[in-house]
């Protein structure tokens, strides 16, 4: 009989990504992510089982600098039992509350956008491109529409979850996190529970006496070697305006050619 596991498990590393077939530009690649580099060995617990029952959310900050709808997402991640105990995936995305100097970490704030993804069809929905590598194409009517310039970006927090089939057992899916020794953007990834009972919201960091990621409140602690990022990309659409001034970027790199 399968159980449920505990909050972090060890993993080995997984498979690099396949982009040749993405339609659309990065609107943020967390830092630039590189799958064969920047894994690291631990997932971050972030499902919704109704069989155990049990709800776990982990969510990660970003900015926005081009204006128009997020479209695509990639991620990578693993379920306890195998992607076939997957049977959707909840995306949620949030306002930022900024840090608190000694107060309190940024955290994920209001909830703008949630949407649970069947399935791929017909290239909508989601799919597992490589052992522990999603893609979500979101279909059209449910893309997020972000605002953001280079001089004033927005920041958003992406949770990602993967929602369990109802099979009687206890399942699991957990987000990988980026290599904590490779640099992060922003604050930590945010974390919580009521399951579990850790209330909105505990960052992810990394003790290097435990050699383990952890969950904190409050201020990075002193003793804390690294921020944890998750395993991410999310792509979208620019506008007009933004296409006219990439371009225009473009034409400027060609002349200094």
């Amino acid at each position: 009989m399968r159980k449920v596991l505990g909050f972090v498990l060890v993993l080995g590393l997984v498979a690099g990504p396949a982009l040749a077939d993405w339609p659309h530009p990065p609107k943020w690649n967390n830092g630039i992510f590189d799958p064969l580099s920047d894994l690291d060995t631990y997932g971050a617990a972030s499902w919704i089982d109704n069989d155990t029952p049990s709800d776990a959310l982990t969510a990660d900050d970003f900015p926005c600098t081009m204006t128009g709808p997020l479209t695509d997402i990639e991620f990578w991640g693993w379920s306890a039992y195998g992607s076939q105990y997957i049977d959707r995936f909840r995306i949620t995305i949030w306002s930022d509350v900024p840090e608190q100097p000694g107060i309190d970490e940024s955290h994920p704030g209001t909830l703008l956008y949630d949407y649970e993804v069947e399935p791929a069809v017909g290239g909508i929905g989601w799919q597992e491109l490589d052992d522990s590598h999603f893609k979500i194409n979101l279909p059209e009517d449910q893309w997020f529409y972000q605002t953001g310039t280079p001089e004033n970006p927005v920041v958003y927090w992406i949770g990602i979850q993967g929602v369990m089939v109802d099979d009687g057992y206890g399942d699991a899916f957990y987000w990988y996190f980026k290599n904590h020794l490779r640099p992060t953007w922003g604050d930590d990834a945010a974390f919580t529970s009521g399951s579990f009972q850790y209330p909105p919201w505990y960052n992810w960091g990394w003790q290097d006496d435990e050699n383990t990621a952890s969950l904190y409140d409050g201020p990075f602690p002193d003793g804390w070697v690294n921020s944890l990022d998750m395993a991410f990309i999310v792509t979208g659409i620019p506008e007009p305006a933004s296409l006219l001034l990439l371009a225009i970027g473009g034409l400027a790199l060609v002349r200094r050619r």
